[in-house]
């Protein structure tokens, strides 16, 4: 106003555009510019989402990070994976065998003595009591195999329906256990190659069982009391004939019992009831010679 007013007069002309000079560059220091102000907002905004965004991504590999270092092992598959990926199940006869070589060894033991339930042709001990022994031969094994497949890729563990029939097969031989001898030793002697080459101890028999059968006609019924002697000590003594025992006795078990009896119910059992454990002179022995 006061350089407008005065214009023209050269006296107040240079003062007033000294003052309009002065009061511009005041205001372009100390006035807040609407410019600047949004531009250093959205570039602390911008720094703070960089760094919240560095943050969290520090965060998180920290995290991922943590996470695939402290993530645990990926948990061990049990049992045989490459059997598993085949689908074909490990055979149920090994484990019976052991059982039954088992039973054959406690019976052993318990000659002359009555602390355990283990053979029927005991008139002290009841039937029962016989099966629920045999029973927890079996148990105790199949529980072994089931820690042993914690530990070994090599070992299955046997499903529900396996264990009941390992478990059934076991309480059926030694509860027939007299009756069963007493069938190997006939069908040894009835062979005869085997007397005649001296193969009695392949079938887990002794020579003097065979002749004694051969004389009496039965095993089951009676026997002599040194006859007893010298079979619990072979049996306690020779791990090869025990085993060759169990195996015969299992083999006539499912060829007699087991395989009759399901083909009259038409069922089957888990693994089967082929008698595939022993080699073709005994199977034809023992199962052929019946057929």
């Amino acid at each position: 106003l006061l350089a407008t007013r005065n214009m023209k007069s050269p006296r107040f002309f240079v003062p007033a555009c000294l003052l309009f000079l002065l009061i511009s560059l005041t205001n372009a220091f100390t006035l807040p510019s609407s410019h600047n102000k949004p531009r250093q907002s959205a570039l602390y905004s911008g720094a703070g989402f960089a760094k919240s965004n560095s943050d969290g991504d520090d965060a998180s590999t920290s995290q991922t990070s943590g996470s695939e270092q402290h993530q645990p092992p990926p948990k061990k598959k049990k049992g045989d994976s490459i059997r598993s990926a085949t689908g074909i199940r490990p055979s149920l006869h090994p484990t019976t065998i052991n059982c039954i070589a088992e039973a054959l060894l406690m019976r052993s033991k318990q000659l002359g003595k009555n602390d355990v339930a283990i053979d029927t042709a005991n008139a002290q001990v009841e039937p029962i009591q016989v099966a629920i022994t045999a029973g927890g031969i079996a148990m105790s094994l199949i529980e072994q195999r089931s820690t042993a497949a914690e530990k070994d890729d090599t070992t299955d563990v046997f499903t529900t329906e396996e264990s009941h029939a390992i478990s059934g097969r076991v309480v059926g031989v030694v509860m027939r256990m007299r009756e069963l001898e007493s069938t190997l030793i006939g069908k040894v002697n009835t062979a005869k190659w085997p007397r005649k080459y001296g193969e009695e101890e392949s079938f887990g028999c002794l020579k003097k069982e065979c002749k004694y059968v051969e004389e009496n006609k039965d095993l089951a019924s009676s026997t002599s009391e040194d006859l007893e002697k010298q079979l619990a000590e072979t049996i306690k003594t020779n791990p090869l004939f025990r085993m060759n025992r169990a195996e015969c006795l299992l083999a006539l078990f499912l060829a007699t019992v087991e395989q009759p009896k399901l083909e009259l119910l038409g069922e089957s059992v888990a693994g089967g009831s082929k008698v595939d454990f022993i080699d073709a002179d005994r199977l034809e022995v023992l199962v052929e010679s019946s057929e």
